[in-house]
């Protein structure tokens, strides 16, 4: 397996992992509109499973680690800015996330050592969110829905390229909106019936005073903790974002040139493909997949200049094939101009859509092509 494919394949297969982790824990809270008494029951089959076992909470361990180291390689090894509207959300809210799941980790840790059992009552947790900390309640409603809509545009836009979209989007779709609202509802039904027991069990209300005791205890350790973990974090996403700036400077003492069909021409730098140098000079140019070789709705046939362009590896010649693509075609996203420059026909128009990947044999290559 090509390099790249291989990198693309496990920062896949390690989202697939996380993202099965939060459905789970998103499903146990739907399950809080039912009862809080069902929430602790479902617990042992939905949640439970992650952190007490060893071999699964270290894959869980395992796959956030790779995702996010994956997820500032993917940064640092960019060669330009130009990004779709669905890549830069992407890119915000995988940001954004390892600092709130490591906040809220970090307080749990801190809350299961002080205060033992802790962690294996909802009853407490929720006591705890919606009595004595509420903007605990508050982080974790925007983690639900940071990580949720993270992982949800990553599965969409993968499936949505395959053919069997056709045949399962209608129903998966409706569900990624679906867990999340759910969840949500339970967590404040759980909630209120939650702060209903604290009004009428003052037994039960004691004992969770004693356990935020132990706890607010250890808050400036905690703080510390998570401050230090989320600097840490911060340093490394400056340092991806600096290779990545270094990257394009030293580009730019290397002009290259793009010649399009319809008479455009377009300046860009060496190593930069011809999808980027087009998006970086509002060159329409269709491009589904945001550039990672998978839809083959971007590609060209090259008319001058192929010399200059980088060889096909195994991605590209595997998505030529899938989408049926003649002799002299390339795909713009992964032809790369490493010499002074090449002349190229796009061959589909710009408003070409996840159906060019899923069914490309019903769009002609003879397609009416979008121009500036």
């Amino acid at each position: 397996m090509h390099g790249g494919s291989l990198v693309r394949t496990v920062r896949l297969v390690s989202g697939l992992i996380l993202m099965a982790f939060v459905t789970c824990h998103l499903a146990n809270l739907a399950i809080g509109m039912q009862s809080l008494a069902e929430m602790e029951a479902w617990r042992e089959v939905l949640t439970a499973p992650w952190t007490r076992s060893k071999p699964v909470f270290f894959l869980l361990a395992t796959a956030a680690l790779v995702h996010a180291t994956l997820g500032l390689y993917a940064i640092a090894s960019r060669r330009s800015l130009a990004l779709s509207t669905t890549d830069v959300v992407q890119l915000v809210l995988g940001l954004f996330t390892p600092p709130l799941l490591i906040a809220h980790v970090i307080a749990l840790y801190m809350s299961i050592r002080v205060s033992p059992g802790f962690a294996d009552s909802y009853g407490q947790i929720q006591a705890v969110y919606w009595s004595f900390a509420p903007s605990y309640a508050f982080l974790q409603l925007f983690v639900v829905v940071v990580v949720w809509m993270h992982a949800a545009i990553g599965l969409y836009s993968w499936l949505v390229l395959k053919p069997v979209w056709r045949r399962i989007g209608g129903f998966v779709l409706p569900v990624l909106f679906a867990v999340p609202i759910l969840a949500l509802l339970g967590f404040a039904q759980s909630g209120q019936e939650v702060l209903n027991r604290l009004a009428a069990d003052p037994a039960w209300r004691a004992a969770i005073l004693e356990n935020v005791g132990n706890i607010a205890k250890a808050t400036r350790e905690l703080g510390n903790l998570q401050s230090n973990a989320i600097l840490t974090w911060a340093g490394l996403v400056a340092v991806a974002f600096g290779i990545l700036a270094a990257r394009i400077l030293r580009a730019r003492m290397m002009p290259v040139q793009v010649d399009y069909d319809g008479g455009i021409r377009a300046m860009g730098r060496h190593g930069l493909s011809v999808l980027e140098i087009s998006l970086l000079n509002d060159v329409p140019h269709a491009h589904v997949c945001s550039g990672r070789g998978r839809c083959g709705t971007c590609r060209v046939r090259v008319e001058a200049g192929a010399p200059s362009l980088s060889a096909i590896d195994e991605q590209e010649r595997s998505t030529l094939e899938r989408v049926g693509a003649a002799g002299g075609e390339r795909l713009a996203c992964q032809a790369r101009v490493l010499g002074a420059g090449v002349a190229v026909t796009r061959l589909l128009p710009a408003f070409a859509d996840a159906t060019a990947a899923q069914a490309p044999d019903e769009w002609s290559a003879g397609a009416a092509k979008e121009t500036a």
